[in-house]
């Protein structure tokens, strides 16, 4: 069997290579001293303490206009009390209810304007050939406006569509002429919820020890280490002249991956969901892959947002991935 150094040093490896195509999750931050502005503790109210009442007196710029006059009527009635994120629901949920988009932009004169993406259907662009793949053109625009006005992060929306950057969102949002629930109006939303409440609480305070200008340094300084594709591409290359030169670590390699992918069943089935729901290029070019066929430089691009989008979506699937992987590696280790 295979010396025990040895297969340290493949997990070592493996851990490099593994975390280079990661997103970076986070970056602990150096210590440094506190000033006395850094001391104070910011006191944040409880998720009940977000009230109608509260938002009309101190946040009312942020409010959509149908939002801002149920408000109003509300209040006046005599229930300032009552929660934001209630409100959000009762006004929208005739949108959310909508068959089509006639329907929705009747009852909110917000969507009067928009445009059906069944318009734009005719120049054939690439947008509107991956839009084609995603569902029936005439039923995403309104499904894109429900999930706006949920509302559902950009990130998310990123992941539920298959898209590959947030560019494309900008796009739709111009083209549709959709107009945005303002950010600081979502985020009063998010914090309508204990949950979320308590993590903006905390990611603020956490803020409040770090000094801005090095950990946005930090940050750039990781991302033009870990992300450029010419990085990636050198340690890939340096991971392939290294198999080169030592065949029986690709050989170890190789009997851990498959032991590992051999204990996680339910990454595997989720492998095969996510590919059955992409559109038939990247199906094509995930095949050539597989197949060990040469790819272009864009179809490269595409194979790694391929891997980079399905771990952002499944982000738990990491940990257990690094889990069983190391439990692999030391059950060899220990045969030796």
């Amino acid at each position: 069997m295979y010396a025990g150094s040895s297969w340290t040093k493949i997990a070592n490896k493996f851990f490099t290579v593994f975390n280079q195509n990661m997103k970076i999750e986070s970056i602990q931050p150096s210590s440094y001293a506190l000033n006395k502005h850094q001391n104070q503790i910011v006191s944040f109210g409880k998720a009940s303490d977000i009230t109608i009442g509260y938002v009309l007196k101190n946040r009312a710029k942020y409010l959509p206009q149908s939002i801002k006059t149920r408000i109003k009527e509300l209040v006046t009635s005599g229930f300032s009390n009552k929660r934001l994120n209630e409100v959000h629901e009762e006004v929208y949920k005739d949108l959310f209810a909508a068959k089509t988009l006639d329907e929705a932009s009747e009852k909110f004169p917000e969507f009067a304007g928009v445009k059906d993406v069944t318009e734009l259907s005719k120049n054939r662009s690439k947008a509107i050939k991956f839009l084609m793949n995603i569902m029936p053109l005439e039923k995403f625009t309104l499904d894109y406006i429900k999930k706006l006005y949920r509302p559902t992060s950009q990130d998310k929306l990123v992941n539920e569509y298959g898209f590959t950057n947030r560019s494309l969102l900008a796009w739709l949002n111009k083209k549709l002429n959709i107009k945005k629930l303002s950010g600081s109006y979502i985020k009063l939303l998010k914090m309508c919820d204990e949950k979320e409440n308590e993590r903006i609480a905390e990611l603020s305070r956490r803020a409040i020890y770090s000094d801005a200008k090095v950990q946005k340094y930090r940050l750039q300084k990781a991302a033009e280490a870990h992300r450029t594709p010419e990085y990636r591409a050198k340690k890939r290359q340096e991971m392939k002249d290294y198999y080169i030169r030592h065949p029986e670590t690709a050989q170890k390699t190789g009997l851990i991956s498959k032991m590992t992918w051999d204990r996680c069943p339910e990454i595997k089935k989720a492998f095969s969901d996510y590919t059955k729901s992409l559109d038939s290029y990247t199906k094509k070019i995930m095949s050539k892959k597989i197949e060990g066929r040469n790819l272009n430089e864009q179809e490269k691009r595409i194979a790694s947002t391929y891997y980079s989008n399905f771990w952002n979506q499944y982000p738990q699937f990491k940990t257990i991935y690094r889990e069983r992987r190391l439990e692999v590696i030391k059950e060899l280790k220990n045969k030796d």
